[in-house]
This record gives structure tokens, C-alpha cells and sequence, in this order.
């Protein structure tokens, strides 16, 4: 068996960075000077080629042609056309057909480059010079070989097109420059061998399979030069997760068997020690209390270490709001007790920030909101939001307060107060109710908050004239969201579902329970998301009081905005004799739309939507009111800008008007 060996493919850098090094000659060298026509290479030209190159009336224009190439080769194809010196300076023709060989001779080298890269280790390249044809078929195309030798005939017509172009005579012809590429059998990948060198010894083995998994490599797959350079950084990534911090790459080699078309790969690595996570210090850190920041960290002192754990405390960082820049790294080297620092970087953003909305639909009237925003009210990230809304419906004052890392890391101590002044044809008076819990992250997109709640109303409804509520209760919820813009979502879903018993605290004696759940889904068809399908539903019961026995603002409402777009807001469901909403105890709505991005500002949105609110907490039928309508969207760096024109299909003699329209910021869901 024949064996020798290739040269190495250079060691490189990041992954996201990968480009394979085998072709960095080719690129250092296409990068020549485009002044003069052939760069570093038209030095030896003359001065003679020097005036030629700049009288446009004495050049030889060009095609270029690459043969011999299976055609389903296409990023081969792609990526010869790309290093070709004859290709990139094809819009300045050369003064002469010696210009226009160097130009070939240079390519071929560039051309062996690209073969190697793509694993045509025998590859083959040759070119040809010739006339293009012309309609006299009396007229000759010269020829010359690789070499650049003409034949005898070629090589005086050759010789009196040149001296035509020194004389000032007719313009020449057209040139041809043929490639003719022989790629030769692929080799493939037959072993991947491993050279791991630690403190305690040298272990040289076989890739396991699942190490080739990671690598993304497999035993018979053609050896590409890009798959292998990117194999050792998986290969460092793997023994960075068995605890190795410091490990870093040796030199690789290949050697090819060239009697079976083959390569075998061998990757050295320097492990260095096995460390455990030791003390963390903080840069950076201005306003932010520097032992909060470093109480982010996922791993407890003394662990072992692994890159998961600093990439969890980076991206938790980040999602805090307080900074434009974090960095989590080590910091070594290993100290003799094994731990190895960690430094955290991070960069401090503005903690305060201003912001509001404005609304406006038929059936709510005008709206407008504002909020106040602090998110490092007391040094460790504590986040205060004040806001009022205020709608002809509704007009309310509200705050928010969340305390991170409360007793626990990935645990916050969230509360809530709101006063609001409501008016609408369900009911009209005042209400406060506040909430204080706990929240707290339980999988990957899935967050838990429970507390209690305790509330007041004094309401007149359709049927609770002059009543009061002082209520007591607990809430849980469960959120899903996994999608990957909150205001105009095109991938993913949500998901939440509500439990809150309640129980009066005055003479009257109310108990009840509240279960709802709601939950939207989104699917791109495309992969920019200009083409999105939503899709919603919701649903909620209430068990214990019978409706006439429950708070206005307890029952279940549905229509407008937030609900079914083309009926009036709280106007699907039960209605009393003057046409006001009564609420139930049940609810179910469903809806669709279909967002379709036209241009890069603007969007039309067809949808659907339908639902119902039932007396009972188990209604008999699930008969729905449906609407339908047409949105039109214009898109902003904030969120689109939403217009909705909507219809109700079931439309209600005395009851509906015949459309509704709203107008706000973001998607309707």
C-alpha cells in the first residue's frame, strides 16, 4: 500500500468563523491589485503591456469556461468561479493572449487548492486559449496548450493579431479560456484517531461513535476540508465538557492512502488539568452590586467544571435588562487545589427608561398608556414599573415590583397593586386588587408564579346593583412561551393556565374558583417570516357561586380588541333586556389570522375569529358567535402598527353595529 503525507490542514480558530485555510493562499492572492488588469502578476508585462492595458481599442475581451465537472457539483463549480483571477478580472481584458495565459496559469494553482479542499486530493487542471468562433467560417481559432505553446499555424495567426493590435489594425477577436478540470476519485474519511495528552499520560485511541457524532464526522464521507478543521474544535468543545478548561489542539495531520482513495485523520489535544469552579471576581460593575452579579452563577463552588455552566450564567445575565455586554471566562491558570478562577465582564446599560401607547377602536373609544421604569431600584436589580391607562372604558393607575435572586438564585419575589375606575355597559365603579408571590423559572421556557391576592369592588351591574367585595385568595400560573418576539411573534407558542380560589372577607359569603387557560401557536412559511399563521384559543369556567353571587368584574366577558374583533367590547354573551352584558360563568373563544409581510413595511393580515360567554360554568352547547375582518399592518423598529377592520358575522338585530375598527401597537395576539 501506497501511503504519503498531505500537508496539514493549519489549526483554526472559532467555528463561527471556519473557512478553510487550504484556500488562504487563493484568497491572499485574488486580493492583488485590480490597477492595471493583473495586480502583483503584471510586473513582468512592460511598459509596452502598460499602454496596451490602458487603451481600451487594444484589448482582447474574454470568455471563461470550466469543463469536466459533474454538474451536480455545484458549490465545487461555485467556489472555482469565485478564485479565479481570470473570472474576477473578466470586465478588464488583457492587452494580449500572454496576458490572458498568465492570468489561466495563475488559477490553476488556485484551482488545485479548491480540488484539495473538496477532497479531489488527485485532481487534475489544464486550459486552452482559443478564437471564439466567428461567422467567416473560413477563419482559423487559435489554439494553445497548457503549456502556452502554439502550434506552427496557430502560432503566426497568433503573431499577426498581435502585431494588428501594435500597428493600430482591426480590432481582434473575441478570446476563449477553457478549463478542463479532471477531479479524479474522491478520497474519504477511514479512521479518526485521537492523541489526548494529560497531566498523567498520553492516550492514543480511536474516535468513539458518539464522539464522531459531535464532531460531525462519519467513517466513508468524503473528506472536506471544512467538516475536518471544524471536527477539532468540536473535539476541543468535548474534552471542555469533561472538565478540561485549558485544552488546546496539537498539530493534525492527515495521511492519505492513495492506493484506496482514503484518509485517515489524526487530532492531538493538550488537555492540561481537571479543574473545578473557584472564586469569581466582577468587572465592571458600577451601580449594580457586584456579589449579586456574581450570584448568578449556575455552579456551586467546587464543582466541576463545565462550558454549560458559564454559558447558563451568561445568558441569565443577559436577560436581566442591566447590561449591553457580559463575559463569563475562566481565568486561569489551575490552581493547586484544582479550582480555577471565573471573572465575570459585564457593561452596565441605563437603569431607567420611559415609555407609552396610544389606542383607538369603535366600541373603547381613544386610549392611551404611559409607564416609569427602574431596574435597579435598590442596587441588585429589583425592578419598579409604574404606569396609568387611561380609555373612556377604563382609567387606572398600576405598579409592578420584582426582586431577583430572592432566597433562592433563580427565584423572585414579584408584587402587583391596581386601582381602577371602570365604566362600561358591563358595570361601573371602582376596584383595587394586589398581588405578592413568588416566581420562578421550572424548564427551559416554563415559569411558575404563586401567591396571594386580596381585592376590593364597588360595583353596579346589570344585576348586582350597590354591591361590595372585600376577597381574599390565592393565584397560580403556569406560563409557556417559547416564540421569538413578543410583540410580533412568527415561530413558536404559548401557553398559560390559571387557578385562583377566592373567598369573601365581609358578611357576604362568596367563595369561588376561577380556572382559565389560553394559549396561542405560530408557523412560518418561510424563512424570513414574512408568512405567518396564528392561531389562539381560550377557555375558563367558574365554580362555587352562581353568577348573580359573583363580583362584576369576576365573570367571564368576551368581545372587542382583546377578544373577538367585530363585536363590541363585553357585548358576546348573556345581555339583560337594555342590551348590557350580564357575563357568565364560561367562556370559549377560538381565532385565526394569516400575516402576510408584502413589503418590508407593510402587511395585510385576513382573520377569523369566534366565541362565546355562557351563564352556566358547564354550558349545554358550544354555539359561537363568529366575526371576521382584514388587518393591515405597518411595520416599525418598536412592533407593527396595527389597523383592523372586522365584521360580525352574526349579527345581532339592535345589538351589533355593522363593523368595528381598532387601531394599536403590536399584534392583536
Amino acid at each position: 500500500m501506497s501511503k504519503r503525507m498531505l500537508r496539514t490542514f493549519p489549526a483554526f480558530g472559532r467555528r463561527a468563523a471556519v473557512v478553510p485555510l487550504l484556500l488562504a493562499g487563493t484568497i491572499l492572492s485574488a486580493c492583488a491589485s485590480d490597477e492595471g488588469g493583473e495586480g502583483i502578476f503584471a510586473l513582468g508585462n512592460g511598459a509596452e503591456d502598460d499602454v496596451l492595458q490602458n487603451d481600451l481599442q487594444t484589448t482582447i475581451p474574454y470568455d471563461v469556461e470550466i469543463t469536466g465537472i459533474d454538474s451536480q457539483e455545484e458549490k465545487l463549480i461555485e467556489a472555482l468561479n469565485s478564485v479565479s483571477t481570470a473570472r474576477r478580472l473578466q470586465s478588464r481584458p488583457t492587452a494580449s493572449r500572454a496576458g490572458l495565459q498568465r492570468r489561466a496559469e495563475d488559477d490553476i494553482e488556485r484551482f488545485q487548492a479548491v480540488l484539495r479542499s473538496n477532497g479531489f486530493y488527485d485532481g487534475q487542471i489544464t486550459f486552452s486559449i482559443r478564437e471564439k468562433a466567428v461567422e467567416s467560417p473560413s477563419d482559423a481559432a487559435a489554439e494553445t496548450d497548457a503549456s502556452g505553446q502554439d502550434t506552427a499555424n496557430d502560432a503566426v495567426a497568433g503573431q499577426a493579431g498581435d502585431d494588428a493590435l501594435a500597428t493600430g489594425g482591426d480590432k481582434p477577436n473575441p478570446l476563449v479560456l477553457t478549463y478542463n478540470v479532471d477531479t479524479g476519485t474522491p478520497y474519504l474519511i477511514a479512521a479518526v484517531n485521537l492523541v489526548i495528552t494529560r497531566p498523567d499520560g498520553v492516550v492514543e485511541r480511536h474516535a468513539t461513535d458518539e464522539e464522531l457524532e459531535k464532531t460531525n464526522l462519519e467513517i466513508g464521507q468524503r473528506a472536506i476540508a471544512e467538516p475536518i478543521i471544524l471536527g477539532e474544535q468540536y473535539g476541543v468543545d468535548i474534552l471542555r465538557e469533561q472538565g478540561y478548561p485549558l485544552v488546546e489542539a496539537g498539530k493534525r495531520t492527515i495521511l492519505a492512502d492513495t492506493a484506496q482513495k482514503t484518509i485517515t485523520i489524526n487530532y492531538a489535544f493538550n488537555t492540561g488539568p481537571l479543574a473545578q469552579f473557584g472564586d469569581i471576581t466582577v468587572n465592571g460593575a458600577q451601580d449594580v452590586d457586584p456579589d449579586f452579579i456574581a450570584g448568578y452563577h449556575s455552579w456551586d463552588h467546587g464543582d466541576q467544571y463545565h462550558p454549560d455552566e458559564v454559558r447558563t450564567t451568561r445568558r441569565e445575565l443577559a436577560q436581566t435588562n442591566l447590561f449591553d455586554s457580559v463575559i463569563v471566562k475562566v481565568a486561569g491558570p489551575v490552581k493547586e487545589n484544582g479550582e480555577i478562577p471565573v471573572e465575570i465582564d459585564v457593561v452596565e446599560r441605563k437603569m431607567r427608561s420611559i415609555g407609552g401607547g396610544v389606542n383607538f377602536s369603535t366600541a373603547d373609544g381613544p386610549g392611551v398608556n404611559a409607564f416609569w421604569e427602574h431596574r435597579n431600584f435598590f442596587g441588585a436589580g429589583e425592578r419598579l414599573r409604574l404606569g396609568f391607562d387611561v380609555s373612556s372604558l377604563e382609567q387606572g393607575l398600576s405598579a409592578e415590583f420584582k426582586k431577583p435572586q430572592f432566597l433562592e438564585r433563580r427565584q423572585s419575589f414579584v408584587a402587583e397593586a391596581n386601582a381602577k375606575n371602570n365604566d362600561t355597559d358591563a358595570y361601573k365603579g371602582s376596584t383595587l386588587d394586589s398581588f405578592a408571590g413568588i416566581e420562578r423559572p421550572l424548564w427551559e421556557n416554563w415559569t411558575a408564579t404563586f401567591g396571594v391576592t386580596a381585592e376590593y369592588s364597588d360595583l353596579t351591574g346589570s344585576d348586582s346593583p350597590n354591591e361590595e367585595f372585600y376577597l381574599a385568595g390565592l393565584r397560580g400560573v403556569l406560563r409557556h412561551d417559547n416564540t421569538d418576539n413578543p410583540l410580533d411573534p412568527t415561530t413558536g407558542n404559548r401557553f398559560e393556565i390559571n387557578v385562583s380560589p377566592y373567598m369573601g372577607l365581609s358578611d357576604q359569603d362568596t367563595n369561588f374558583t376561577s380556572v382559565s387557560l389560553a394559549g396561542s401557536q405560530y408557523l412560518a412559511f418561510d424563512d424570513d417570516g414574512d408568512y405567518v399563521f396564528a392561531a389562539r384559543a381560550r377557555t375558563g369556567t367558574i365554580i362555587g357561586e352562581e353568577r348573580g353571587g359573583l363580583p362584576s368584574n369576576k365573570r367571564y366577558y368576551s368581545g372587542g380588541g382583546g377578544s373577538i374583533r367585530g363585536y363590541e367590547y363585553q357585548k358576546v354573551g348573556p345581555l339583560d333586556d337594555d342590551h348590557d352584558p350580564l357575563g357568565g360563568r364560561s367562556v370559549l373563544e377560538v381565532g385565526a389570522e394569516f400575516r402576510a409581510r408584502v413589503t418590508e413595511s407593510f402587511g395585510i393580515v385576513p382573520f377569523i375569529e369566534g366565541g362565546n360567554v355562557y351563564a352556566r360554568s358547564e354550558p349545554e352547547d358550544i354555539s359561537l358567535l363568529w366575526a371576521a375582518g382584514l388587518g393591515f399592518r405597518y411595520y416599525t423598529a418598536v412592533g407593527p402598527l396595527r389597523f383592523d377592520v372586522a365584521v360580525p358575522l352574526d349579527k345581532r338585530p339592535n345589538v351589533d353595529d355593522d363593523f368595528q375598527f381598532y387601531i394599536s401597537l403590536g399584534q392583536a395576539f
